[in-house]
């Protein structure tokens, strides 16, 4: 049993020094870095004046630059990366659109009059209000700024029996005029 690790820990050095230094280029930069520092220390001991001579590293090879090159900085957030490029992405879509552009919510991409509120739930100071899609039967639930409706309509505000919604209409006919801002009420029907 003994003589078996014995053996298992010899080949395991092997082969540890064969995958690590097989090629034999880790002993030549080792070399090249004594040879440097070699040189760094006689330059300033062959002054007599004691003025020091800038000291020249060799340029490193082709080979080295584009492996560092070909890595990721290993410091920087991937996550932060990301983000970036989709504010890049955004900002070009909305130079070439003209205005801003956000990704549109499901309650952004049908008319206000298919939603209908079932249900406002909270206190005077904070209130959410729940409404149901007719068509998809799905609840989503709305919040003062919430963007609601094609025509950027947000939730104004919410009372305890309906939900006042605002949107910009614009008038294809007047150019130039800012868009009128309408009032959509969406009331609460009461169980019978």
């Amino acid at each position: 049993m003994r003589r078996r690790r014995v053996i298992e820990g010899v080949m395991g050095g092997i082969l540890t020094l064969w995958l690590v230094g097989g090629t034999g280029a880790a002993w030549s930069w080792a070399a090249e870095a004594k040879a440097v520092f070699a040189a760094a220390t006689s330059v300033g001991a062959g002054d007599p004046g004691g003025a020091k001579t800038p000291l020249v590293l060799p340029a490193a090879s082709p080979g080295d630059r584009s492996r560092a090159v070909s890595k990721p900085d290993p410091f920087r957030p991937f996550i932060e990366t990301e983000v970036e490029k989709k504010i890049k992405k955004e900002e070009g879509s909305s130079k070439k659109g003209g205005g801003k552009s956000r990704p549109l919510s499901p309650l952004q991409q049908g008319e206000i009059g298919q939603y209908r509120l079932v249900g406002i739930a909270g206190n005077d100071d904070k209130r959410t209000a729940i409404v149901v899609d007719g068509t998809a039967k799905k609840f989503y639930p709305l919040f003062v700024g919430t963007y609601i409706g094609p025509n950027e309509g947000r939730v104004a505000e919410i009372l305890s029996d309906r939900v006042i919604v605002e949107e910009r209409i614009e008038d294809p006919t007047k150019k130039g005029k800012k868009a009128q801002t309408q009032r959509v009420t969406m009331m609460l029907h009461k169980e019978e």
